[in-house]
């Protein structure tokens, strides 16, 4: 498996706060949600009800992108990533009770809610920290130099004459 990369996996583990962006029949939401970032799966764990519109736009289209970042006053200090993947509902306790248990682990209030569990297979990140140099990027992508059929979208990199 490729290893995401460190200062990308602290920036991961620091925050717990994602903006998700969901689309379903060309019509775009975002939301935010609290995560937990699951190193050794690569994933983003989170828990959402089915009734909002993100989890009925989940439901039908997993593929999302999303942000994680605070809010900053000193541009040296922006920081923050950019991810994309592949979202599914867990719903059999054995996938679900694993990732519930990383969850309750860093949100214990949120012990007995009934919304689902879901994850985010991380697909590419891209991590922008200007404490690091102004306008520093670290990017990783999890198929890095492998072919997958029929996913060009999510492994192809853009350039501007793809925008």
């Amino acid at each position: 498996m490729h290893e995401v990369p460190t200062a990308l996996q602290t920036v991961l583990n620091q925050y717990n706060v994602l903006s998700l962006a969901v689309c379903y029949d060309d019509i775009p939401w975002a939301a935010n949600a609290f995560y937990v970032y699951d190193d050794s799966e690569q994933r983003l764990i989170l828990m959402s009800s089915l009734d909002t519109r993100h989890g009925e736009m989940l439901s039908v289209n997993r593929q999302v992108a999303g942000t994680i970042t605070p809010q900053f006053d000193d541009i040296r200090q922006i920081h923050g990533v950019q991810f994309l993947g592949v979202a599914r509902q867990l719903d059999t306790p054995g996938l679900a009770a694993p990732a519930l248990q990383r969850y309750y682990q860093r949100f214990p209030l949120a012990a007995g809610m009934t919304a689902a569990v879901w994850d985010i297979h991380l697909v590419r990140l891209k991590l922008t920290d200007n404490r690091l140099g102004f306008g520093t990027k670290v990017q990783w992508n999890r198929h890095a130099g492998r072919v997958i059929p029929g996913a060009s979208a999510l492994h192809t990199p853009l350039t501007t004459s793809s925008l």
